[in-house]
């Protein structure tokens, strides 16, 4: 890997006014990637047939998706699983940026909306 080493404060100088995820590293194993969530703005409930997602909460705090309309409060400094097949997402319900850290494996890494979209 020609980049291992990675600042949080790359990703978040520039607040994007969407969810947007920043891959670090991907390969046919793994992939590493860094959310950055706006106030307001969320990454819709989901799974991934196939693929674990584990998700390290950097800043920021939230509500997390576990389907079916429920929810949970997050926030900075929690590690947060979910095995194939489990709902996950997050709106930002702060006043500041709500970034996370995520590693999935195996890829690929499909992902179904529990709505029903991609």
């Amino acid at each position: 890997m020609e980049n291992r080493f990675f600042l949080v404060k790359d990703y978040t100088s520039d607040p994007p006014a969407k969810a947007t995820k920043h891959v670090l590293y991907q390969n046919e194993r793994t992939n590493g990637v860094i959310w950055v969530i706006p106030p307001g703005e969320e990454l819709p409930a989901h799974y991934h047939p196939e693929t674990d997602d584990v998700w390290i909460i950097l800043q920021g705090k939230g509500e997390y998706y576990l389907g079916q309309g429920r929810t949970r409060t997050i926030e900075a400094g929690m590690v947060i699983p979910a095995e194939k097949g489990e709902i996950h997402g997050v709106k930002n319900t702060g006043s500041d940026l709500f970034v996370f850290a995520a590693v999935s494996a195996p890829m690929p890494a499909v992902m179904i909306r529990e709505d029903g979209g991609n």
